[in-house]
């Protein structure tokens, strides 16, 4: 069964791992929720919001989470009912985070106790702070990778690999952006709305999530800045290093030049030409000529025009 249920002295959690119908006919059966609050369980993905009831708040919260085979930075919905008595957390699909938090809290008495004592707006803090601090890691290591990434561009790795590696991290910081974003809003909400559940001695724990989440966002525009200019410097260096090897090129190409003229005009059967008749001088005249390139390249390569 997808429902699981922790109960404390006055408080009550119940986990749904997995939404499916079952679940759904265990919410209508026991709770007489907004039947919008259902529609909105039963659709597609929903945006971060809160919906504020008489008895009742329903949040729709996204947490980070590191999808280590694709490397990237993902977002798991988390569906939120909180009464007196009760919290209801509400996953469409199955979470390890929120699975190792909820077990974590049924086997040790000293935490389950801290946690289910106190009234269901302090169990909202504590699995949101848990849940959200799971961004740290993933921050730390989006920054590692990115200063794994910075030492190889300035040590002479510019390739379309590198340009890769930087794509995946801009999107993984874009990613973790959009997530963070929203939930600043939402959990700044928290601490002006006043119910039963939801005293003034709460709104100072969820400003403590709220910090943390402007300092999570924080680091990740930092994180971005710095992306935007390896970016810029990547570009820089291999159109350096294009612009180098087209201009070998073109000399190459224009020292080449004389010579080919040089060799078209004696190579057709022209009557008169100087010395046509005397190779000797005609291969001293290729020879010169060879010789006035590379004195021609020499003193340009000497003023560092090349």
């Amino acid at each position: 069964m997808p429902v699981k249920t922790l109960k404390g002295k006055n408080l009550t959690w119940i986990n749904i791992d997995k939404l499916d119908n079952e679940a759904l006919d265990f919410l209508k059966t026991n709770y007489k929720f907004h039947h919008l609050d259902y529609e909105d369980l039963e659709g597609e993905r929903q945006t971060p919001k809160i919906d504020v009831y008489k008895n009742y708040l329903f949040l729709v919260l996204h947490f980070p989470t590191w999808q280590t085979t694709g490397k990237k930075v993902s977002s798991h919905e988390v569906d939120v009912f909180i009464g007196d008595d009760y919290l209801i957390t509400v996953q469409h699909t199955k979470s390890k985070e929120m699975k190792s938090l909820f077990y974590k809290v049924m086997k040790n008495k000293k935490m389950k106790s801290a946690w289910l004592d106190n009234d269901s707006g302090h169990l909202l803090y504590k699995i949101t702070d848990s849940l959200f601090r799971t961004a740290q890691p993933i921050v730390d290591n989006i920054g590692k990778q990115i200063n794994i990434l910075e030492n190889k561009i300035f040590t002479g790795e510019q390739d379309v690999r590198i340009v890769r590696e930087l794509a995946i991290h801009r999107r993984n910081v874009l990613h973790m952006r959009r997530i963070i974003d929203p939930q600043r809003y939402l959990v700044g909400n928290l601490t002006h709305i006043r119910r039963s559940f939801l005293d003034d001695s709460m709104a100072l724990y969820f400003d403590d999530i709220t910090d943390y989440l402007n300092k999570i966002l924080l680091i990740t525009e930092t994180y971005k800045d710095t992306i935007d200019g390896l970016h810029v410097t990547v570009e820089s260096l291999i159109n350096h290093r294009t612009n180098k090897v087209i201009s070998a090129l073109t000399v190459i190409s224009v020292s080449l030049l004389p010579l080919t003229l040089l060799s078209g005009i004696y190579g057709m059967n022209i009557i008169g030409l100087p010395h046509a008749q005397n190779p000797v001088w005609v291969w001293m005249m290729f020879l010169g000529l060879f010789a006035v390139i590379m004195i021609t390249i020499f003193i340009m390569k000497k003023r560092k025009w090349l």
